[in-house]
């Protein structure tokens, strides 16, 4: 083969007897140095994403997409501010099953002051269920439950007659405002802007967190505009405001509101640290029918 290439070479460029050694340092080479390899296009694509990964480590946890119907990255670490605990609500999967299933177990406190029996102060905390079944398509009925579980227990002061005070709890406070009979269903508050006050603010939220009809999309607004108030505070999940009563529990991993604390209003008889509410929500789906 190589005399071949050698005649081949002498037809096109004639060579002169001084280029005899140079001719054959690159013939030498030809035979001997092995081809050289290009880069795949897989190969450049997978380095790549290397080297996006090592550059946003420990800066982004999310990666959103430019356009919202496009694909999206889920987060791999809970969330640690209202912003990312939105972005999980807004790239988390929806659910195929029958009914969204809500469970509210509720403590409030009720008080008592008897002054035609010169009675004093008292206040006694009862527990309150409310479970609701929000179907996944519409045209449905939404059924909810409300009780009170038969838990009570002393909070200060004079204590009145259980079955009295269940009365007065009227089966639980109305933690949302909305009501809806079949799907789809709308919570009403969202229909009203926010306040600009931020004490006001965290508590007019109060609706639109705990309703069953809230969207996660409407939820992560909410949480955006509540993200955006002077004086939040965010605490593995716990949402406070300085000045405000009212503060919320969100879940890190799902973004999902998990339960709220209502503080006792100043200048209340109510010993300190004593919660005037405290709501804890669970969330499941499921394809059973409520019973």
């Amino acid at each position: 083969m190589r005399d071949l290439l050698d005649d081949d070479i002498a037809e096109l460029y004639p060579v002169r007897g001084s280029d005899d050694v140079r001719l054959a340092r690159l013939r030498e080479q030809l035979f001997t140095e092995a081809p050289k390899r290009r880069p795949s296009r897989n190969w450049i694509g997978i380095a790549a994403a290397v080297v996006a990964v090592v550059m946003i480590t420990g800066l982004v946890v999310v990666l959103r997409p430019a356009h919202r119907d496009a694909p999206a990255t889920m987060p791999v670490t809970p969330a640690t501010s209202l912003q990312e605990a939105a972005t999980i609500l807004e790239l988390a999967e929806k659910p195929t099953a029958k009914y969204r299933h809500l469970k509210y177990l509720i403590w409030q406190t009720i008080t008592i002051n008897q002054v035609e029996e010169k009675v004093a102060f008292g206040a006694t905390a009862l527990e309150f269920e409310i479970n609701v079944w929000v179907p996944s398509t519409e045209g449905e009925v939404v059924v909810i439950y409300r009780k009170f579980t038969g838990r009570s227990r002393p909070v200060a002061g004079a204590q009145e007659s259980i079955e009295r005070l269940a009365q007065m709890g009227d089966n639980g406070p109305r933690l949302w405002g909305t009501f809806c009979s079949a799907t789809p269903c709308k919570e009403t508050s969202l229909a009203l802007p926010l306040p600009v006050d931020p004490v006001q603010r965290m508590e007019a939220t109060s609706s639109r967190l705990l309703s069953p009809f809230t969207t996660n999309e409407e939820l992560a607004a909410t949480y955006r505009e509540l993200a955006a108030t002077p004086g939040i505070h965010w605490e593995n999940g716990t949402v406070t405001l300085d000045g405000a009563r009212t503060s919320f529990r969100i879940d890190p991993a799902t973004g999902r509101v998990t339960g709220s604390v209502q503080d006792k209003p100043a200048g209340s008889p109510l010993p300190d640290d004593t919660a005037t509410m405290t709501v804890d929500v669970t969330v499941e789906w499921t394809d059973r029918s409520p019973s």
